[in-house]
């Protein structure tokens, strides 16, 4: 093992959910303590709801865990190790082993969720390798397991809300969601999330749940927008392949929490000079969101996750967005429609 050092304690409430993140190290505390720097809390309750506890080994011999002869694999892939000083390829296998859900990154570590504990714990090897976006992911993919198992589920969308009405947008890299989300948030739109707001089933109706982290923008989508092309020094900071700033440092008390949502919207580019918004089916809607959702390795909770997406598809106005070339004039098109949706 390595030298054992303190571990440090952190606290996060997270839309009514305690949050205990224990870390063995800076390198492992510090880009989780920037993820979900709006959830920092101060007081506990008596009762844990969730922890997740990261150590930094020396080598996968150091790891106490020991996956099973028996255990199922679920996925296994490999890709670039984009910003990571040691390795070229990036690998994880992730398998069932008895109840539990277990990521292993093989040279990277190892990562060990409990979904009915509400535990994760993650052991790393050389974690100051690895670019700060990939430490943040391996809490996020911990995170969001754990979420979908209390009922919070997680869309690869944007989301804002306006005036107690929220607004998806759901979409793949170069259709346009990022460039329509900022249109939308320069115009007094509230930040929910640039990537992963969660969704929950109150019973009568779906609520929509912020999950504030760092904007990526390309360079293409910043010329779109006079504040971001003159952003002081220092605001627009670079990532592993996009640069990236926070919505509080440029747009003031953009930061919002929940509301209802009411309109779900799927972009794409088209060259025509003006935006227009073509109604979609339930059904079109719904087979265009599914993918947007994350992978879902439980059987039950994906039966459940299928709900909660279906409920939402009913309960919002879906459109297709054909986006035009009046990109700051968006507002204009979507404003309209909440306030119907509010006086309906």
């Amino acid at each position: 093992m390595i030298e054992a050092k303190p571990v440090q304690d952190y606290l996060f409430a997270f839309h009514g959910i305690e949050l205990h993140y224990h870390a063995s190290s800076v390198t492992l505390a510090e880009p989780v303590l920037a993820f979900l720097r709006h959830y920092r809390s101060e007081s506990a309750s008596e009762k844990t709801v969730l922890t997740v506890r990261f150590e930094e080994v020396r080598s996968t011999a150091d790891i106490p865990y020991r996956i099973s002869k028996t255990s199922k694999t679920l996925f296994s892939g490999t890709r670039p190790a984009m910003g990571d000083s040691l390795r070229s390829i990036w690998r994880c296998d992730v398998v069932q082993d008895r109840d539990r859900l277990v990521a292993d990154f093989h040279d990277q570590g190892l990562l060990v969720i409990d979904g009915v504990l509400g535990t994760a714990e993650g052991y790393f090897i050389n974690p100051e390798a690895m670019h700060a976006d990939v430490r943040t992911s391996f809490f996020h993919f911990a995170l969001s397991e754990l979420l979908k198992r209390r009922g919070l589920f997680t869309v690869h969308a944007t989301a804002l809300e306006f005036q107690g009405r929220g607004v998806l947008i759901p979409g793949y890299s170069g259709q346009g969601k990022t460039t329509a989300f900022l249109s939308l948030l320069r115009s007094g739109f509230h930040y929910l999330s640039d990537d992963y707001p969660l969704i929950r089933d109150l019973g009568g109706h779906m609520e929509l749940l912020a999950f504030p982290m760092k904007i990526d923008v390309t360079d293409h989508s910043v010329e779109f927008f006079p504040e971001l092309r003159t952003a002081p020094t220092g605001l627009l900071q670079q990532g592993i392949c996009k640069k990236f700033f926070h919505a509080e440092d440029l747009y003031e008390n953009s930061i919002g929490t929940s509301c209802v949502p009411a309109i779900i919207m799927f972009p794409h580019v088209v060259d025509m000079p003006h935006s227009c918004l073509e109604p979609l089916a339930k059904s079109r809607a719904l087979e265009a969101l599914m993918p947007q959702g994350l992978l879902v390795y439980d059987q039950e909770v994906a039966r459940r996750e299928f709900h909660a997406l279906s409920k939402l598809v009913q309960q919002t106005d879906c459109y297709r967005l054909h986006f035009g070339r009046d990109i700051l004039d968006l507002p204009d098109l979507i404003k309209p429609l909440l306030e119907l949706r509010k006086s309906a």
